[in-house]
C-alpha cells in the first residue's frame, strides 16, 4: 500500500518536470503537440484492441476454452490506452510498451506466473473422483464442470410477491 502511495505522489512530479524540460527545449506546441497526439492515439487503441479482444474472447469461449490469453491481453491494452491518455512522458512510455504484441506477450507471461502462484481456485460440488481443486497453473485449459445432480438435495421454492 505505501508503494502505490509513494508512485502517486512521485510519478506526477517526475512527469510534471519532464514536461516543463521538454517545453523548455522543443518548445510549449510541441509538448502540447505530443500530450494530445498520445491522448488520441490512446482512445483509439482502447477501442480498436478492445474490439480485437472482444472478438479473440468470443472465439475462445466457442471453442470451449477459457479466454484467460484474451483477457490478459485486454487488461494490458486498456491499461497502455488509459497510459498514452494521462498527460506525461513516462507514462507514454510504459503504454508503448504495452501496446506492442512481443513486449505485451513477455509482460503477460509474467503476470501469468505471479497470478499463478497467488490464485489457487476451489471449485466447490464435485465429486471426490475429479479434482477439487485447481492452481490457476492449469490455464488455459478449463477445470472440469461440477456435475449437475452429483448430489441428491433438492430444494423445493415457492415464490410469493412481497407487499
Amino acid at each position: 500500500m505505501i508503494r502505490i502511495l509513494v508512485l502517486l505522489l512521485i510519478v506526477p512530479f517526475v512527469e510534471l518536470v519532464l514536461l516543463l524540460w521538454l517545453a523548455d527545449h522543443a518548445g510549449w506546441l510541441t509538448t502540447l503537440g505530443i500530450i494530445v497526439g498520445t491522448a488520441i492515439l490512446g482512445m483509439f487503441e482502447i477501442r480498436r484492441g478492445g474490439i480485437r479482444c472482444w472478438r479473440r474472447i468470443e472465439d475462445s469461449i466457442d471453442r470451449g476454452e477459457l479466454p484467460t490469453e484474451p483477457l490478459l491481453d485486454g487488461l494490458l491494452i486498456l491499461i497502455s490506452g488509459v497510459l498514452l491518455m494521462t498527460p506525461g512522458l513516462i507514462t507514454d512510455a510504459i503504454g508503448f510498451v504495452l501496446l506492442f504484441p512481443p513486449t505485451r506477450a513477455w509482460i503477460r507471461a509474467g503476470l501469468r506466473r505471479r497470478l499463478a502462484r497467488r490464485l489457487h481456485v476451489s471449485i466447490e460440488g464435485m465429486s471426490d473422483s475429479a479434482s477439487s481443486s485447481t492452481a490457476c497453473d492449469d490455464w488455459p485449459g478449463a477445470a472440469p464442470e461440477p456435475r449437475l445432480g452429483a448430489q441428491d438435495d433438492v430444494i423445493d421454492v415457492e415464490f410469493r410477491d412481497a407487499e
